[in-house]
């Protein structure tokens, strides 16, 4: 009986030519057409994204000037204003540097410091600053009962207040009375400069009425 069992290795040499003529056809066959736009529109976003301006990046270098740019800007913008009483005054809450003067007069100018012994405010102390160019002067009395104050004079043209306040009118001239910071300041203009008593301890109304004996009446 010849026939295909002589010849089984032809019949499946066969059968894989049929396969592999199949697979090859399938391969060649084109794309479905959604496929093919896909493709477009994702080259399309990729070749936009290429086109596409960056922003400029700043490194460290770059960071650190603008900032320091930034800087001077604020502070050219903040310099060039004068000091203020309640500048001083800060200055009348220190401690003093020195001993307690036999006498003193305030650093450019002719005013001399009170003897407030017969007041309950012997002399305590003393001390010498400057304030944004200008010389402060201030000499410190104590009471027994009331606490420390500060007495500061600032050599030069009057100061603003710098901070709000009241004015109290005494023997004919005004007194700027200014509370901060948990101190009572005092401040008035005698002989074209600023005055400053600043007390913690001391009243507003006692301070007044030391700024009134000191001053003599002459008005703000």
């Amino acid at each position: 009986m010849g026939s295909m069992s002589e010849h089984p290795d032809r019949e499946r040499v066969a059968a894989d030519e049929q396969r592999i003529a199949a697979l090859l056809h399938a391969v060649e066959a084109p794309a479905p057409a959604a496929l093919h736009q896909r493709i477009a529109a994702l080259n399309a976003a990729s070749r936009a994204r290429r086109r596409r301006p960056r922003a400029p990046v700043l490194g460290f270098a770059g960071a650190f000037a603008a900032a320091a740019v930034a800087l001077t800007i604020v502070l050219v913008a903040g310099t060039g204003s004068a000091p203020s009483a309640l500048a001083a005054s800060r200055l009348a809450l220190e401690r003093p540097t020195g001993p307690a003067p036999a006498a003193l007069v305030a650093a450019g100018t002719t005013i001399a410091f009170p003897q407030w012994s017969n007041r309950g405010w012997p002399s305590a102390g003393a001390r010498s600053d400057t304030l944004d160019g200008r010389r402060v002067t201030t000499e410190f009395y104590r009471s027994y009962d009331a606490g420390t104050l500060g007495y500061a004079i600032v050599a030069g043209s009057p100061l603003r207040w710098g901070a709000g306040g009241r004015v109290v009118s005494r023997a004919g001239a005004d007194y700027a009375v200014i509370s901060s910071g948990g101190a009572q300041i005092v401040t008035w203009v005698q002989d074209g400069h600023t005055c400053v008593l600043a007390s913690r301890t001391a009243s507003a109304a006692t301070l007044v009425a030391l700024a009134v004996a000191q001053d003599g009446g002459s008005p703000v």
